[in-house]
């Protein structure tokens, strides 16, 4: 597939190309120059809905079948309130 750089340094995404990569407007590509001349290495950055979905993802498995860290957060607070007061008193 062969494509023309515009006077405004545009490329267009070929069809074909758009279409198996699933690409919707608005996508954004990283471009690099590659490792021989006249290469160029262009990357699909991932959309802020990929990024979310990786961070759950992490997230998900670094907890532990059991753990409810923000019902644990709440109960330290909740005892730090708890010293907090009689200390006060």
């Amino acid at each position: 597939m062969t494509t023309t750089l515009t006077g405004k340094n545009q490329v267009t995404v070929p069809a074909e190309i758009v279409q198996k990569l699933g690409l919707q407007p608005g996508a954004q590509f990283d471009w690099a120059l590659g490792d021989r001349p006249n290469r160029i290495v262009i990357t699909i950055k991932p959309t802020r809905t990929q990024l979310l979905e990786r961070v759950r993802s992490i997230g998900r498995a670094a907890r532990k079948e059991g753990q409810d860290p923000i019902g644990d957060l709440i109960r330290e607070r909740d005892q730090d309130d708890r010293v907090r007061r009689e200390t006060l008193r």
